[in-house]
């Protein structure tokens, strides 16, 4: 641990740091973000995402179990002083710790459940799809260019460690990607008001990417030129329409029930057994 104690908001590292929450311009161009807070900052740290760990003054004690993880892996940790700390903080209740991670290059995506946004613009709508497709099993995420940074401090927060395990791309062509992509054997799914019932919807393809459209405009006509399903959630009751975050999850987690449904995952033996009488 470095115990020299950064206690100027005009060393050089803090004016980067500080310049991390933002925008998403200044995290690429330093290729960094801040994961605030213990749980993100140990999510950081377990899944090998951290390059520093930086511990407010206070809490040192409090951090020792997480300070000690970081440095047997080699991450970096400084000490800053309180009011150093609070000028880095996102948080309205700062707790005084924070981990450095590298920005994730774009890279092509893999897996055989994708997920695509669509100028989803609330970062917490994008951390909370993060989030269920973690829990979900989902593979990847394709994003546009209006889409909002899953780095971005809300974002981030949403996603309760999901953004160090979901590989992330984003495009300047969505809909040349969609199309690539069911070229390649996807099946590309849009919500559309004028679908066709979700809950009676042919069975889809092993491969699948489900489009999250825009909270206000929806999914964008060009984009939803590439659909090759187009399903409707149906509203019962008064509301106009669902939350993006909510649709997303109803859609992952109900073609997850599809395909363990259909034996595609593994199977129990008395599952197994009553398949077979």
């Amino acid at each position: 641990m470095n115990e020299d104690i950064i206690t100027s908001l005009q060393n050089p590292q803090v004016k980067i740091w500080r310049s991390l929450n933002k925008s998403r311009a200044e995290r690429l161009q330093h290729g960094l973000f801040l994961a605030e807070g213990e749980h993100m900052a140990q999510e950081a740290v377990k899944e090998k995402k951290a390059r520093v760990l930086l511990l407010a003054e206070g809490a040192r004690a409090s951090c020792a179990a997480l300070a000690k993880e970081a440095s047997a892996q080699g991450v970096s940790i400084q000490v800053l002083s309180r009011h150093v700390m609070e000028a880095l903080s996102d948080a309205k209740t700062p707790q005084g710790v924070i981990a450095v991670c590298p920005y994730p290059a774009d890279r092509p995506l893999s897996g055989s459940r994708l997920i695509a946004l669509d100028g989803v613009q609330d970062p917490g709508n994008v951390g909370t799809l993060i989030r269920t497709m973690d829990a979900a099993g989902y593979d990847g995420l394709l994003m546009d260019e209006k889409t909002a940074d899953p780095y971005a401090p809300k974002a981030l927060r949403a996603t309760m460690g999901g953004a160090f395990r979901i590989p992330c791309m984003r495009c300047s062509d969505l809909p040349g990607q969609l199309r690539q992509l069911a070229q390649n054997g996807y099946e590309i799914i849009a919500g559309d008001l004028h679908g066709e019932d979700f809950y009676r919807r042919r069975p889809a393809k092993n491969k699948l990417c489900i489009v999250i459209g825009n909270e206000g405009q929806g999914i964008s006509p060009a984009v939803m030129r590439e659909a090759t399903l187009r399903l409707k959630i149906p509203i019962v009751g008064k509301a106009e329409s669902l939350n993006a975050a909510v649709a997303g999850a109803i859609m992952m987690y109900d073609f997850l029930r599809e395909e363990l449904g259909h034996g595609s995952a593994i199977t129990s033996p008395s599952s197994a057994e009553s398949s077979m009488a």
